[in-house]
């Protein structure tokens, strides 16, 4: 079910810090409008970690309304406690999500059978589809394969796994384990590095922070890969690896991601929340460079 290039949406705030539903609309509307297959809204770049559980109820509500089915809607509803997730995951089922994405439980480092009945325990509280989100970086827990396959065999509603992770051969090892035992599982890339050869493994997709930035360039990507143009691929590939340096010009990189969203024209502050930090002043000309590198300041922007 979850194919394609699926932005991991930023959530907008305005200048005093507090959600602002204008400007969502505008990153919404972009994101459709480039032809994305689906959205991720709450998850990691999305600050999902910065709302309070009442703030990210009342965002899915409202970006359940902005997109009115017109693309795959997918809800972040990580938390640090099992019961937390399912109440946040419940709730997006309610407001009319095709799904939602379930990070391992943060804070308490447990073992593979804690986190096998965290992730089963938040699907079974639901009938839609769950992506599975291994971020070992961020949780300081790596999904086994194993432990991946297990779930996709063990839990129907279980659609896939988003892989964030830094060694490409962790996705090979899942593609290796999981597809013989659920061939419809579907297996997402997180880094941007990592969206072609993951692609070229047999992977089905990707779930991106920085296509937020250019839709239409990793839309090109995806596409070009699933149609077998891997010289078109491998150009566009190129530029998305230069888009990566974006990462190193705010902590962490949300604020650089707004900024450089702020100045290819989306209208939205480039205001995070704490403890994030937003692109510093002396980021702006950098990230202006960045830009040029990876040709989105020119007339042409995808093709």
């Amino acid at each position: 079910m979850f194919t394609g290039l699926m932005p991991a949406m930023v959530t907008p705030f305005d200048e005093r810090e507090e959600v602002d539903l204008q400007a969502t609309e505008a990153v919404v509307e972009r994101l459709i409008e480039a032809g994305v297959d689906g959205i991720v809204a709450l998850g990691s770049n999305g600050e999902f970690s910065h709302l309070t559980s009442e703030e990210r109820k009342r965002f899915a509500e409202e970006v359940a309304k902005i997109v009115a089915g017109r693309t795959t809607l997918v809800i972040g509803v990580g938390a640090s406690g099992t019961k937390e997730a399912v109440e946040l995951a419940r709730h997006a089922e309610r407001v009319g999500t095709d799904g939602v994405i379930v990070v391992p439980p943060f804070y308490w480092k447990v073992g593979e059978e804690a986190l096998f009945k965290h992730f089963a325990t938040v699907a079974e509280s639901v009938d839609i589809p769950v992506l599975i989100y291994n971020f070992p970086m961020l949780t300081g827990m790596d999904l086994s394969p194993g432990l991946v396959a297990r779930v996709a065999t063990e839990c129907p509603n279980v659609a896939g796994l988003k892989d964030t992770v830094g060694e490409y051969s962790h996705i090979v090892n899942v593609l290796q384990e999981v597809k013989p035992v659920r061939h419809d599982f579907s297996v997402l890339g997180g880094f941007e590095d990592h969206i072609l050869p993951a692609l070229l493994a047999g992977a089905d997709g990707a779930i991106s922070g920085l296509s937020n930035v250019a839709p239409e360039l990793f839309v090109s990507l995806v596409r070009s890969a699933g149609a077998g143009d891997l010289q078109k691929a491998a150009q566009l590939h190129r530029r998305v690896l230069s888009l990566i340096a974006l990462g190193e010009h705010s902590d962490p990189p949300i604020g650089a991601i707004k900024l450089a969203m702020n100045q290819l024209g989306v209208p939205l502050s480039i205001t995070v929340r704490g403890p994030a930090l937003p692109a510093p002043d002396e980021a702006h000309e950098k990230i202006e460079g960045v830009l040029r590198e990876a040709d989105l300041l020119g007339i042409g922007k995808a093709d």
